[in-house]
């Protein structure tokens, strides 16, 4: 800015420069000196709250100032102020600017606590520049400019405070530009982010040119983007950022007026974010917005299905669709450094945003190692990345367990093989061979594991998951089924919402109580079960990942939605030879065992499945080390006799032969 000779003008001059700092802060040392000229007691120790009349003329006159004009011209374009309202704005931002200003508003105030300007203080500071009080207190309107896109505030207080003597404060965001701080080191709101990127890192050129031209329209109809990478895709296509704020907190005029004011200062577009997570009420007030608007409102959302939201409102519908497997491949690639990607591209379907935080965990777990990001690490990332609300509403399971933990025979275990390899290549098969197009189906996979209990259907879900390194998470049933018509499919709802986009096997154990035979309709309850069925095989095959249903009673199950699954794996209960290796398996080499301990009599006298094997065998354990602190036989035949006792079943003399006495002492 330019010193001048003649400062005067009118509020809402045209000319190029308004007034420099210089010439503000001129303003301010008038002012005091004035103050201090017409003083009655000029050596009262109490005036200005210890700050004495001298001190504050050499604060005044205290030239050291920071070189803020181009800042506050640059600031006072991008917000469109006039020269009034800019002069407005650098005295209210002086206190954040400098400490000195503080001390000189507080002598003014005659009161030292009060730091920040009142608009009655502003009004006559800028009377000496030509300015109209009430031109000046104009420009603290609520509907003004400088409040309106979230500049300026005016704090809160109590009623004996006059409006005109309250204090007046620059957003925190304003200062530090005007600071040169960069706003991503700002403190934020969390309601609030701002998205870049570009149209090369995103690989949706087509998209980006779609949206581009639709950006360059003026309408006041919604634009509704719908897909995971929706706000990075906008911000390509607009070339500029996108200020996306939390559409459940879109009615705070205070955040809407934090968010103009960023993409005043970013030079960027705000958007609305989540819609698809609005309530009912929220929705509807969302609606009477959108309709009151006579300017276009960018949406985003992570599917189509958001536009249920707008109800009948008018919109126009831009899709994007999920990164395809190349796409991931290249995004894995440039964000993590690592060449080995194929895999975890393959089997985690993640949006570009995914993909760049989950390379950081992986980059982060890796560099505290020592090392690049390998495989298990970039599984890592992916699973940080994919995880969502679904842990609120299931229980994750462990990934201990490995192909080798598993025991089952040879055709099981080769089901549950290509179950893996489903989920592992379903984008290279469905969608660059092309066989989604000619089966028509959806990429997502659903599987029944139906044997009796403790045969090992927890496990080799487990096990599955591990293999691919994917979080699996089983549906507590208590959780889903209500006696209330309506409220198992809003259970079910919820639960399938929240897996979307999680990367995550499903688990429901117990299957047959939700998915059993439909019935012959004889009263409304009988419509209902039906129903929920019906509603049931909808969701699951609308869930793009792996669905696994265990039962104990495959009989049970409806065979309409039989033929509905991808794979059905039996699990037989176990044979005398996979018996004996499921008791080896569980006596773990550090166990201290005796020399009478018979694993073959134990296999092929007690008819027991793995799961009673294995608690067979950790009561074993715990009644060895009351008894000596080695793990004998007569251990071992006390526990599956302890056991049959849980099972109901007699311990009969022909199965317990020479142990029949050990096993009849526990009655």
């Amino acid at each position: 800015m330019r010193s001048r000779t003649k400062p005067r003008r009118s509020p809402l001059s045209t000319a190029p420069e308004p007034l420099s700092f210089a010439e503000l802060t001129a303003l301010v040392r008038a002012s005091v000196e004035a103050v201090a000229a017409t003083e009655p007691d000029p050596v009262d120790p109490f005036r200005g709250l210890y700050l004495s009349d001298q001190a504050a003329v050499r604060l005044a006159r205290d030239h050291a100032q920071d070189d803020l004009d181009a800042r506050l011209d640059s600031a006072a374009a991008l917000l469109g102020l006039s020269h009034l309202e800019a002069c407005v704005l650098a005295l209210c931002a002086a206190p954040e600017l400098h400490p000195r200003y503080g001390r000189l508003y507080g002598y003014l105030h005659d009161d030292l606590t009060r730091r920040l300007p009142s608009p009655r203080l502003i009004a006559r500071l800028l009377e000496g520049a030509g300015f109209a009080a009430p031109d000046v207190l104009a420009c603290f309107d609520r509907g003004g400019r400088l409040r309106s896109s979230g500049a300026l505030r005016v704090a809160d207080a109590d009623a004996s405070v006059p409006l005109a003597e309250r204090g007046a404060q620059a957003a925190e965001r304003l200062v530090g530009f005007l600071l040169g701080v960069d706003l991503a080191d700002t403190p934020q709101d969390l309601r609030i982010e701002v998205v870049r990127a570009d149209a090369d890192g995103l690989g949706r050129g087509q998209v980006v040119a779609e949206l581009a031209a639709m950006l360059q329209l003026e309408t006041p109809v919604p634009l509704l983007v719908a897909g995971p990478d929706a706000p990075g895709v906008v911000a390509a296509a607009a070339g500029r950022p996108l200020v996306l704020v939390d559409a459940v907190s879109a009615g705070d005029p205070q955040l809407l007026r934090e968010a103009s004011l960023i993409a005043a200062l970013e030079h960027g577009l705000v958007a609305l974010g989540g819609i698809e997570q609005l309530e009912p009420g929220p929705a509807r007030a969302l609606q009477r917005w959108l309709a009151s608007r006579s300017a276009r409102v960018i949406l985003c959302a992570r599917t189509r299905a958001a536009a249920y939201t707008l109800a009948d409102l008018p919109a126009i519908i831009v899709e994007v669709p999920e990164p395809s497997l190349p796409e991931r491949r290249a995004a894995w690639i440039r964000a993590s450094g690592a060449e080995d990607v194929d895999d975890v591209a393959a089997k985690f379907r993640l949006s570009i945003g995914q993909v760049e935080r989950a390379a950081e965990v992986a980059k982060v777990v890796a560099s505290s190692a020592g090392r690049s990001p390998g495989p298990e690490d970039l599984d890592l990332g992916a699973r940080s990345a994919s995880s969502g609300a679904l842990g609120q509403l299931a229980t994750r399971l462990e990934l201990r367990v490995g192909w080798d933990d598993l025991i089952l025979p040879e055709r099981s275990s080769e089901v549950l093989r290509s179950i893996s390899a489903y989920v592992r290549h379903r984008d290279l098969v469905l969608s660059e061979w092309g066989y989604e197009r000619t089966v028509a189906r959806n990429q997502g996979v659903k599987t029944l594991f139906a044997g009796d209990s403790g045969t090992g259907k927890t496990m080799a879900a487990q096990v599955l998951a591990t293999d691919l390194g994917q979080e699996i998470f089983r549906i507590d049933l208590a959780t889903v089924v209500s006696k209330y018509i309506g409220e198992t499919e809003k259970n079910l709802d919820r639960i399938f919402a929240a897996a979307d986009g999680s990367n995550a096997i499903l688990f429901f154990d117990e299957a047959d109580a939700l998915f059993g035979k439909r019935s012959d309709v004889q009263d409304a309850h009988d419509r209902y079960a039906n129903l929920e069925v019906a509603y049931l095989l909808q969701r699951m095959e609308s869930y793009a990942g792996a669905v696994v249903l265990a039962t104990n009673y495959r009989q049970n199950i409806d065979e309409a939605f039989l033929r509905r699954l991808d794979f059905v794996v039996d699990f037989p209960f176990p044979e005398p030879a996979d018996r004996e290796r499921i008791w080896r398996l569980l006596l773990p080499q550090k166990a201290p065992l005796a020399d009478d301990v018979d694993l073959v009599f134990l296999a092929h006298q007690f008819k027991l499945a793995g799961g009673n094997i294995r608690n067979a065998s950790l009561a074993a354990a715990f009644l060895a080390a009351e008894d000596g602190g080695v793990i004998a036989m007569r251990h071992l035949v006390r526990g599956v006799a302890l056991e049959y006792g849980k099972l109901g079943r007699l311990t009969l003399e022909s199965d317990f032969e020479q142990f029949h006495d050990v096993a009849r002492a526990l009655r």
